[in-house]
Formats: C-alpha cells, sequence, structure tokens
C-alpha cells in the first residue's frame, strides 16, 4: 500500500488514505467505546482517591506496587494484549485514546504503562510464537509482573542497528549467551519479562556479518543482573535501569522472531510505541491548555483577569489550535495502522510524533510563563508538567533522527526513478520515451498542473487547499 507522506514527496496525493476521514470508535466499535469509558472511570477514580498521586510520585521518584496492583486489577496491564490471553485486546485506535487520558493524569504511570503494553508485552504479541504467548502474555495480562524492552545501549541510542551486545549460539545448540549492557530501561529493575536485543552471527551473501536478534530474557536467567536506577529530570515516578548481561544464558526457545532479524522486530515494535506516543502528547497538551485557561481566568492584573489580554488568548489560542491538529492526524493514523503493514505508515507514525511532541513542550512552556514565578516553584504542579514533557523529543526516536528517517524515506522513491533517469541519458536516441516522459511531467509542472486533492471540501478550505497542493508541488521540485 502507498504510503501518503512518501507519496508527497514524489508530488503524488494519495485522497483515499485521508478521506473519508475514519468515523468514531463510538460509532465504529460501540462494545470498545464501553471499554475505555469503564477505564477512564477507574482511572479518574483512582486519582480521585489519592491513589495516583503526581506530586508523591515525583518526590519519592517511585510508582508503589500498591498502585501497579490497581492498575492491573481494573485491566490497565492488558491493553494490548488479545483476550485470548487473558487482556483487554484493544484497537489501535481505543489504546491511543486510553493512552491520551493517562498522560492527562499522570505522566509516570503513563511511562510505566506504556513501556509494560506498548514494548515489552507487544513485541511478544507480534513476533512471539504460539508457545511464548501462551507462556508469557496471561501473567503479563494479570499484572503478575511487569515487562520491558532493553534496546538502548550506553553508547548506542539511535543508532540501534549497531548495538554491540552480543549473542553466541552454545555448542550444542541449546542456550545463547548473552554479553553487554542496556540503559535507560522503563520498568527494567522490576520487570520480569524483558524483550532485548543483541548481535548473532548469520550469513549473508555466503559471508558471516553480524545482525541483531531480539530475545525474551527474564531476570532469573544466570547473569542478569541490575546495575543500578538512574534519576531523572523528569517522569520521576518511573523507573529507568541499566541492565547487564555477563554471560547471560538464553534457552533457545527464547528467540523473539527469527535470527538475525531483530532490527525488524525493534522498528515495527517502535511504530506501535510513536503512534501512542503522540496520542500522550496530545492528551498530555489538552490537561495543559484547560490549567492554562484556568490560571488566566482567576489571575488578576491591572484590574482584569489576564486571560482578557490578547497575548495570553494567543497563547491559548495556539494551543487548541494544535491540538485539533494533533487530534486529526491520531484518527488517521490509528486508521492506517489498523488495516496496513507498519511499513506502510513508519512515515506518518514519525511525523505525528515529531508534531505531538514538540507541541507538549511549547504548550508547557507556556504554561509556565502564564503562571510567572509560580510557575516555576513548588508546590505548583506547573515546573514538574514542563519537567515531564521534555523526554518525548527524545522517547521513541530522537526528534532530530527521525526528521531524517522521514526525509531520506521520502526521497528513496524519486532517487531511484531519478538514477534510472540518468542512466537513460547515457544513451538517449535508445531511451527516448523514458526520458521525454519525464520531460513531459516536469514541464506540465511547470505550466500549474500540480497534483491535487480530488474529493469535496468545504468552500472555506478553497484557500487551504491551494496553498497544500502548492507545497506538495515545492516538495517535489526541491526532492527532485
Amino acid at each position: 500500500m502507498p504510503s501518503f507522506v512518501r507519496g508527497i514527496f514524489a508530488g503524488a496525493l494519495h485522497d483515499t488514505l485521508l478521506f473519508p476521514y475514519p468515523p468514531l470508535l463510538e460509532r465504529r466499535d460501540p462494545a470498545e467505546a464501553r471499554v475505555i469509558r469503564r477505564l477512564i472511570d477507574d482511572l479518574r477514580a483512582m486519582q480521585h482517591d489519592g491513589l495516583i498521586d503526581s506530586a508523591r510520585f515525583d518526590e519519592e521518584e517511585t510508582i508503589g506496587e500498591d498502585v501497579i496492583r490497581a492498575l492491573a486489577r481494573t485491566g490497565f496491564l492488558g491493553l494490548t494484549i488479545p483476550k485470548e490471553y487473558g487482556g483487554l485486546g484493544l484497537s489501535n485506535t481505543g489504546y491511543a485514546r486510553i493512552f491520551g487520558e493517562l498522560s492527562r493524569i499522570d505522566a509516570s504511570v503513563t511511562v510505566l504503562i506504556g513501556v509494560h503494553c506498548g514494548l515489552g508485552a507487544r513485541a511478544i504479541v507480534l513476533f512471539g510464537n504460539v508457545d511464548q504467548k501462551a507462556r508469557y502474555l496471561p501473567m503479563l495480562a494479570r499484572g503478575e509482573t511487569l515487562a520491558a524492552y532493553a534496546l538502548t545501549e550506553p553508547e548506542t541510542g539511535s543508532d540501534a542497528q549497531h548495538i554491540t551486545t552480543t549473542a553466541r549460539l552454545s555448542a550444542d545448540g541449546s542456550h545463547w549467551t548473552l554479553d553487554g549492557r542496556k540503559l535507560w530501561i522503563g520498568n527494567g529493575h522490576r520487570a520480569g519479562v524483558i524483550a532485548t536485543f543483541a548481535q548473532t552471527d548469520v550469513e549473508r551473501g555466503g559471508k558471516r556479518v553480524q545482525r541483531p536478534t531480539a530475545f525474551i530474557i527474564r531476570p532469573d536467567m544466570p547473569g542478569f543482573h541490575v546495575e543500578g536506577i538512574i534519576r531523572k529530570l523528569g517522569i520521576r515516578g518511573s523507573t529507568q535501569a541499566e541492565l547487564s548481561y555477563r554471560q547471560l544464558e538464553v534457552p533457545t526457545d527464547h528467540v523473539l522472531g527469527v535470527v538475525g532479524k531483530g532490527f525488524g522486530v525493534a522498528v515495527h515494535v517502535l511504530n506501535g510505541g510513536r503512534l501512542t506516543l503522540a496520542a500522550g502528547c496530545t492528551g498530555g497538551t489538552k490537561q495543559i491548555a484547560v490549567e492554562m485557561a484556568a490560571f488566566a481566568e482567576q489571575r488578576v492584573q491591572f484590574g482584569h483577569p489576564i486571560a482578557d489580554f490578547e497575548i495570553t488568548q494567543r497563547k491559548l489560542a495556539a494551543a487548541a489550535s494544535d491540538i485539533y491538529a494533533a487530534d486529526a492526524m491520531l484518527g488517521i493514523l490509528s486508521d492506517l495502522a489498523a488495516s496496513h503493514d507498519a511499513d506502510d505508515w513508519a512515515l506518518e507514525a514519525a511525523c505525528c510524533k515529531v508534531f505531538a511532541s514538540e507541541m507538549l513542550w511549547r504548550s508547557a512552556d507556556e504554561l509556565v510563563q502564564v503562571a510567572g514565578g509560580r510557575g516555576y516553584v513548588k508546590p505548583y504542579p506547573y515546573e514538574r508538567w514542563l519537567r515531564d514533557s521534555r523526554i518525548n523529543r527524545i522517547f521513541e526516536g530522537t526528534n532530530e533522527i527521525l526528521r531524517l528517517f522521514i526525509a531520506l524515506n521520502g526521497i528513496q522513491g524519486p532517487a531511484e526513478r531519478l538514477k534510472e533517469i540518468g542512466s537513460a541519458l547515457r544513451k538517449p536516441v535508445r531511451n527516448l520515451g523514458l526520458i521525454s516522459g519525464f520531460a513531459a511531467s516536469r514541464l506540465r509542472s511547470a505550466l500549474g498542473a500540480t497534483p491535487t486533492l480530488d474529493i469535496a471540501l468545504d468552500e472555506r478550505l478553497a484557500t487551504h487547499k491551494k496553498y497544500f497542493e502548492k507545497h506538495v508541488a515545492e516538495l517535489r521540485t526541491a526532492t527532485e
């Protein structure tokens, strides 16, 4: 299937990927919508009763076992696990909805659940074999233990394909021996099931090369060590650990997916993580906008609430318009994730993650500005929200790397086309048809026959449609 983002680099608008806009969850799946409403009610009750206490989590730098038990009891640790294994089996839309609501209530709880459901358990859901799923998913859905996802290393962050942890197959073929270190691993100190990655020796093109392989590991396997827990700027209630594998023995039946194909496992899992992270950032921004409006309405200066001043109204309007855009992106992205392979919406997920994470940071910064001195000090929550929001531009791939990912993948198709044209130019007579066709397409673009959205839009969007088509054409020209 085509990618909308990849298409616009080539000047092609795949209207059917955007229109009609996907129906709301309440209309598409009323039963799941009822589950979502129940979960949200349970979450708000936990906050109201003081079980979820963001200020306490921040000060103590941990989330208590009583909170984790409550989350398990109400189903929050089985959000992405299929029903046949005891989970709720939520759709991408449903999971994103819950993630957005979680982010409005507490960022640290959101990270704990996101790592468990969206990374660790999800890796097994997507790539585990029948025995692995039967063994591990029910216990994760019940919350008997947490899941983690150990990819990042001290010297390897964004360049995940070149991790340095190694895995060697034993002489009798019974187990793999892993050696290496992992860093910033959410839930790592308390997880009972961890999806991790190591380089393995495989054959490619008649040569022996190193390629990542995914494994399921447990802390009771010989050679597993938790080196310590890391203190952080924000999301302090969630805990990130440093792990070391020293001759870690992993049975061969704990390979996750195919030997040498671990990078594909990582990419597919992270694509889903970017969707839910974007949903979380959007939900967090909604709460920040609510808090900004509430503060601005009650804070009086120069005889008026500061909400009366245009400079404050502009901040609120900017946040509201960004939220609307992010919500629209999430609706499309959730639909693409439900109906297409992960490779087809990877660029869209990256775009959504970059936009939403930077939106949240801007809005949190503006809230601190609106709150003035109160925004900078405790016991007010504003400074904590700013600290908590910062990590999202780093999580699930830094925004700088994702921008490169979007650009490089976007130009790949046009580059291959131009390479073909370059080869044809060496023998112009033989390839006259190919060259003339390309020249004609460039001429049509120059004469104004730009790519168009061939669907009916509200007349109020006519000017926006014109500018969008113009920018797509400019992107194609710049790409070439």
